[in-house]
């Protein structure tokens, strides 16, 4: 009896736990969920994919150089699996783990690593983990682990062998009152670039937070922190560890039954302590007011505070303009700003009004535009004769554009380019070249270095500066344009012109007295665009004239062929120094798609380019040729690929061919 007692009273003690945890769970996964119905599991599968591959691969290189000379051949097969699976641990709404994986060994190492004229990546090991959390509830986390080991090119010219380590997490608080997001991630980073033998490693540990509230229909407010510790070594062995901290706050208010009138705010205080230490607050307030149906009000004012090692500067900047719309076919605007800075060593007070049309008029099978701005700018400047450093000044490198450093007489030996996290320091005749123009440097990014076209960089350096001046100076800018027949046709031209007046102890400011002429043509017929470019550039610090021709073609035939070829070519005379310098850049890309059969069909990509200039010199020539055929759920390549390559001197001439063959289920 005291047996079976002891026995019902364990049955009944197991029973009330089952159903005191079944009421639990089903709380935490009830609501608006995946799928209410679905049974409860220990782990359950819901979708299995793949895809299996087989790589065969043969090539030759040949690379010439100033006292070098070498003939490479290799011959290697490859095979690899991609696997992604989707499943949920109890219940969908309780845990949802996605899995993604691959690896593809390979049956030799050597220096040619991958094809170069291939810009694609090809990774030979990833896992990723995705977990989704109680997704439908008001707490929610994701969290995630990513590992990868890929090669890749930069820009056709250098082979890059990379690691990278992602793990992190996302807590989401879903409430009503204040929505908050958590987050929190580490990473680790190994590059290598296999030809130079330059290496980049980076450990960075970040955690943040953000939260957003509007108290009505009318407002909207966020306010983010983040914390950020990395650790970076260049191919120096050059450490640098930094700290920091940005605090965030936005706020956008709009007023009026008609919204007429918005307030945007935004506060920001960053702060980084290392071996770059900085700390910088930054508020501003816009308004944005409909006086009336024509009339338009825009006002900003501005604060900035900046403090380092060696230098602190204060800036205040007061921004408006009046604008008035006149029928649709005038717009009329009067500028002003203000713009007062306080720096250790200097004060500089700036000014600056102006006004400017817009007019727009329907003409007989066409548009014209036409646009005119006139500026008055006024700069008083004091300070004695000083040696000042400059950090962190933002720039964008193009290929289609002359960069100047924003200071004159800079010592060039002291220019430093950093990318924007201020981690990687790049390589002078490299990544970059550093050019004397009179009492200016022009930066200009040298293509298969680690600067990507059109990127940011931040650039130090020190510059000797002159005492006390001041100036006027007087800007007028006018535009046109033209476009005829439903914009077959488009003419454009621009002129713009800078004369300074009023100038005081300005003997050793350069200032930039310049006249600009820019005209132009386009024509349109829907499948083909082409079109000519003339530029005069009449200045004082780097003149230049300047010619762009440019074509674009795109062509469907019959839905079996199709055709795209784009060029572009600009020629630079520049006419700053005693014999005229050229610099010439010309590129050429092509692709070809034919559908031989419903699934087969033939692929060729065709690329050109060619740079001339001052340690710029690039001929450059990649093609490549796929044909491609699918059998159910087989999946057959076969390539031939091409490179040509001359770059500074260096030669290199690579042939290859392939066959690829995949299974995906």
């Amino acid at each position: 009896m005291a047996e079976m007692t002891a026995s019902s009273y364990v049955n009944a003690m197991r029973l009330k736990k089952k159903y005191i945890f079944v009421p639990i769970l089903s709380l935490l996964i009830s609501g608006n969920a995946i799928s209410q119905n679905e049974a409860f599991h220990f782990w359950k599968l819901h979708s299995l994919s793949g895809e299996a591959k087989l790589y065969g691969h043969y090539r030759e290189q040949e690379r010439n150089g100033l006292n070098f000379k070498e003939f490479q051949k290799s011959s290697f097969y490859s095979g690899g699996l991609l696997l992604r699976t989707s499943s949920s641990i109890v219940h969908p709404n309780f845990l949802m783990l996605d899995i993604d994986a691959g690896y593809t060994p390979e049956s030799s190492r050597d220096k040619f690593i991958i094809t170069p004229n291939q810009a694609e990546v090809r990774t030979l090991k990833k896992i990723g983990i995705n977990g989704q959390f109680l997704q439908q509830k008001k707490v929610s986390l994701n969290f995630f682990e990513n590992y990868d080991e890929s090669y890749s090119t930069r820009e056709n010219l250098s082979n890059i062998k990379s690691k990278n380590r992602l793990l992190g997490g996302i807590l989401n608080l879903n409430n009503k009152i204040i929505p908050i997001t958590f987050n929190a991630s580490s990473r680790k980073w190994d590059e290598e670039e296999v030809k130079s033998g330059r290496k980049y490693t980076l450990d960075q540990n970040t955690y943040g937070a953000q939260m957003s509230k509007s108290f009505s229909a009318h407002d909207r407010n966020s306010f983010k922190y983040s914390h950020d510790e990395y650790v970076n070594i260049n191919q120096n062995l050059f450490r640098i560890a930094n700290t920091t901290e940005n605090l965030d706050f936005t706020s956008y208010v709009s007023l009026g039954s008609k919204r007429k009138f918005n307030l945007n705010t935004l506060v920001s205080d960053f702060n980084q302590r290392g071996n770059m230490n900085l700390r910088r607050l930054q508020a501003s307030e816009n308004i944005n007011a409909g006086l009336t149906k024509r009339i338009t009000f825009f006002g900003n004012y501005s604060y900035n505070k900046i403090g380092q090692d060696f230098s602190n500067l204060s800036q205040h900047s007061v921004d408006a303009h009046l604008q008035h719309q006149l029928f649709e076919s005038l717009q009329s605007k009067i500028n002003a700003d203000f713009n007062f800075i306080n720096h250790t060593v200097y004060q500089e007070f700036n000014r600056r009004a102006g006004i400017e049309f817009n007019y727009t008029k329907k003409i007989p099978t066409g548009q014209l535009l036409i646009n005119y701005r006139f500026d008055r700018y006024h700069q008083d400047y004091k300070s004695d004769p000083f040696l000042v450093y400059v950090a962190n000044e933002s720039y964008v490198l193009s290929d289609n554009k002359i960069n100047l450093l924003r200071i004159a007489d800079i010592n060039i030996e002291s220019v430093v380019v950093r990318d924007v996290t201020g981690t990687i320091i790049y390589q002078k005749g490299i990544d970059y070249l550093a050019i004397s123009r009179k009492n200016f440097v022009e930066i200009r990014r040298i293509p298969g270095g680690k600067i990507e076209d059109n990127s940011t960089v931040y650039v130090d350096y020190n510059a000797t500066q002159p005492g006390s001046y001041k100036y006027d100076s007087n800007t007028q800018v006018f535009s046109t344009s033209i476009y005829l027949l439903k914009n077959l046709l488009s003419l454009n031209y621009r002129y713009s012109t800078q004369g300074y007046s009023n100038l005081e102890k300005t003997d050793r400011v350069t200032l930039n007295y310049f006249t600009q002429n820019l005209v132009g043509c386009r024509l349109d017929f829907g499948f083909i665009e082409t079109g000519a470019e003339y530029e005069d550039y009449k200045s004082s610090i780097l003149p230049y004239r300047r010619m762009r021709y440019y074509a674009n073609l795109q062509k469907k035939i019959r839905e079996k062929l199709t055709l795209m070829l784009n060029g572009n070519m600009q020629d630079y005379v520049m006419l700053d120094e005693p014999v005229a310098k050229y610099q010439k850049y010309s590129d050429v890309t092509g692709k070809i798609n034919y559908s031989i059969f419903k699934q087969t069909s033939l692929n060729v990509d065709l690329m050109y380019r060619k740079q001339s200039g001052r340690g710029i010199d690039l001929n450059l020539v990649t093609a490549r040729t796929e044909l491609t055929s699918a059998f159910s759920h087989l999946q057959l390549t076969l390539g031939l690929e091409l490179y040509r390559q001359n770059y500074i001197g260096e030669i290199i001439n690579f042939n290859g061919t392939y066959l690829k063959i995949s299974r995906k289920f």
